[in-house]
């Protein structure tokens, strides 16, 4: 039995053992003083007090989870905490932003914004899309330059991964397209698809003229069905023949194509067409419409310019009314808890942010710092506001707040997750984050193959298959064409023994040869090529953690879930989680480099991770679920495994005290206080053997391990 009665007493409730402290004379920046001057004066009209400035332990845990997701390091803690410096939180926080971890917990926060989904249908996009995405925030590269890649980049995933943010809703233009001003423009639309807004100014015609300038992003098209040339092929006069046998090689190459589905992205000059049921006078059902910008000023794309690279120009502009004001008020609301304006993507004409001083002057200097995330992040950490102590009290759905300090949060799904692995493997931060290899190989190989197709003109394609009908892939593919037949004979006549052995006979000879459409596209050499590449590809490297061992567990542990009653879903959930805890324990394995999101049933979604369904849609409320993982799973066990970074430290303090010190700063980043040192003496007097195990389980469960202060 853990130690009840210690967890009882509330010794480690938020708020016990802290002393007040007072802000380094840090060299203040001075946006950030701009920032503390106007919530000055507001708090004097409004006859407010600001929190007290945080103490280091405070400070420093909440900056670590702010900026790179995690809590400091046992060895991190100690060190900021005995520095003398006086400029030392500017420099951790300098630090924290130039570190791997910041990109890894943006893209926590980013992808949930833009749903993104690593691991759906379309995989190997999703994942490249994943990549894209990393790789930008690692460049640190500006947000407004990030929004028009995202609006306009076109081609294969193995060009860029941002095609991902069309093919996230394939096939749903109109969707996608509230769902991007939602996200871009933080105004709601979505009603306005099937008629007027009942609770804005926006019509059914201001939807489809915005709609217009993204509708015509075709994601379907992939392989020969996006070659135009052999489209065309086969609307001229070919000769007769020919022309069959471009249609049948069409046909054929329709298994071979498959892993080009949703890999790629082209535009077209397809425009809407409203809805057979419109119903309002400034136009006729089935019209199409032009596109046009919803306010601001009206696009017009320059010479040589798309319509979509004048919308992206229109949408990422600092006179955009919307913009900038919305990833302007996202960042402040990461730090602080709650945005200026509220809900961050329900702006109206009549919205009025809590402090309209203060959000005018976020917007101007996110202008100014040229829409770089990190320089605008770190005049927020630097000001004095950010530094405080957090709220005392909650904040009431609409409720509006004077930003006295930070309100407490609970840490998010993704913190809790990296927070545990820092523990079990020390930093987590030492190695950057890095494209899926194995991913970015299948999409090279996959490139090649359309590069291929698209290159060919009909009257190749049909040369190529006829040069190879005399060889012995022609013989064969001869001898595959006249089995598939007789097999459907077989099945047409219902003699089902027959055609059990003919789909036998056919699977086999299959395996043994190419289809002779494939290399009439790729050429022999190219297409075995591909194959060993597509073949090195999926096998990959083994993951480390993955070893045979874990999967012995896996099956032990499947049989026994298997006789408990538990679904396919819940075993698939479990499997991933004990997966990725290995991985944790073998090479300290961020949130952000796992399935995104992780499957229902896992440790994060168990705490709040987004389902990706709608726009950030992660959650930071408590349940039994959460509780009961923290109490009775392996959480602690993992901790004070031998090849734990945690226990190493444990074993390797000199004494008692020592590893009191070592519980603390680890979990909580402060030391104990005098109070509780006199409680950890009577654990340790009671349970000599499983003290510092009990210890850490009880903190492990406590508000203050779980909250940022």
């Amino acid at each position: 039995m853990k130690t009840a009665t210690w967890l009882m007493t509330g010794a480690l409730a938020l708020g016990v053992g802290f002393q007040t402290a007072r802000l380094q004379a840090a060299a203040a920046l001075p946006e950030a003083r701009r920032i503390d001057e106007i919530l000055a004066r507001h708090w004097e009209k409004e006859k407010l007090a600001p929190q007290p400035l945080a103490p280091d332990e405070v400070f420093l845990r909440r900056v670590y989870l702010d900026v790179i997701g995690r809590v400091p390091t046992l060895e991190e803690a100690r060190a900021f905490l005995t520095s003398a410096d006086p400029t030392k939180r500017a420099k951790l926080i300098d630090q924290l932003l130039a570190s791997p971890g910041y990109a890894s917990h943006t893209f926590n926060y980013l992808a949930d914004v833009l749903r993104l989904l690593s691991d759906a249908k379309d995989s190997k996009t999703g994942q490249a899309y994943a990549d894209w995405l990393k790789t930008a925030l690692a460049e640190n590269r500006p947000y407004d330059q990030m929004v028009r890649e995202l609006l306009t980049t076109e081609g294969g995933a193995w060009d860029s991964g941002a095609i991902g943010f069309y093919m996230r809703d394939r096939g749903m233009p109109l969707d996608h397209l509230a769902a991007t001003v939602q996200v871009f423009l933080g105004t709601r639309i979505e009603c306005a698809q099937c008629h007027n807004h009942p609770f804005d100014k926006w019509t059914q015609m201001d939807y489809y003229k915005m709609a217009g300038f993204t509708y015509g992003m075709d994601t379907r098209a992939y392989g020969l069905t996006a070659n135009k040339s052999v489209k065309k092929g086969q609307r001229k006069k070919m000769a007769g023949e020919d022309r069959e046998l471009l249609q049948e090689v069409r046909q054929n190459m329709q298994e071979v194509m498959k892993p080009l589905r949703y890999t790629s992205i082209h535009s077209t000059e397809r425009l809407p067409h409203l809805p057979d049921d419109y119903k309002y006078d400034d136009a006729k059902p089935k019209e199409e419409v032009a596109p046009a910008t919803m306010f601001g000023h009206e696009v017009v794309p320059g010479p040589g310019e798309s319509r979509l690279a004048a919308f992206s120009r229109w949408m990422t502009s600092p006179e955009n009314p919307r913009f900038t004001t919305v990833i302007a008020n996202r960042m402040w609301r990461r730090l602080m808890g709650v945005g200026l304006i509220e809900p961050v993507d329900e702006i109206t004409d009549s919205t009025v942010p809590m402090v309209p001083e203060l959000m005018t002057y976020l917007e101007r200097l996110m202008v100014e710092k040229k829409y770089n995330l990190k320089s605008y992040l770190r005049v927020l950490l630097n000001s004095e506001v950010y530094q405080r102590m957090p709220s005392p009290k909650g904040l009431e759905p609409g409720e509006t707040y004077a930003f006295t300090g930070p309100l407490l949060r609970r840490m998010t799904a993704e913190q809790l997750w990296d927070s545990l692995a820092t523990l079990i493997s020390g930093d987590v931060d030492a190695r950057s984050i890095l494209p899926d290899e194995r991913n970015a190989a299948q999409l090279d190989a996959l490139g090649r193959l359309s590069d291929a197709i698209s290159e060919k003109t009909p009257e190749q394609l049909v040369a190529s298959v006829k040069a190879l009908q005399g060889t012995e892939e022609g013989a064969k593919q001869q001898r595959l064409d006249a089995l598939s037949a007789e097999m459907k004979e077989a099945q047409k006549a219902g003699d089902k023994e027959r055609a059990r052995k003919l789909a036998s006979e056919l699977a086999g000879l299959r395996r043994g040869s190419r289809d002779i459409a494939f290399v009439a596209v790729l050429g022999e050499e190219g297409a075995e090529q591909y194959e060993e590449a597509m073949a090195e590809a999926r096998q990959g490297a083994p993951k480390k953690g993955d070893g045979k061992k874990g999967a012995a567990l896996n099956r032990e542990e499947m049989r026994k879930m298997l006789a408990e009653g538990m679904t396919k879903q819940e075993i698939r959930a479990k499997l991933q989680e004990m997966r990725d805890t290995a991985r944790v324990n073998g090479s300290a394995v961020r949130a952000s480099e796992l399935s995104s999101p992780a499957p229902r049933g896992h440790f994060l979604r168990t705490f709040g991770q987004s389902d990706r369904e709608t726009i950030e849609n992660g959650n930071t409320e408590c349940s039994v679920p959460q509780a009961l993982k923290l109490l009775n799973g392996p959480v602690a066990p993992v901790l004070m495994a031998s090849n734990s970074h945690y226990q190493a430290a444990l074993e390797a303090a000199p004494d008692r005290r020592s590893q009191e010190e070592t519980v603390y700063l680890s979990l909580l980043s402060r030391r104990p206080t005098v109070e509780e040192r006199q409680i950890l003496d009577n654990v340790f007097e009671a349970h000599p053997k499983t003290a510092l195990e009990d210890i850490t389980h009880a903190v492990l469960n406590t508000a203050e391990f779980l909250f940022i202060r």
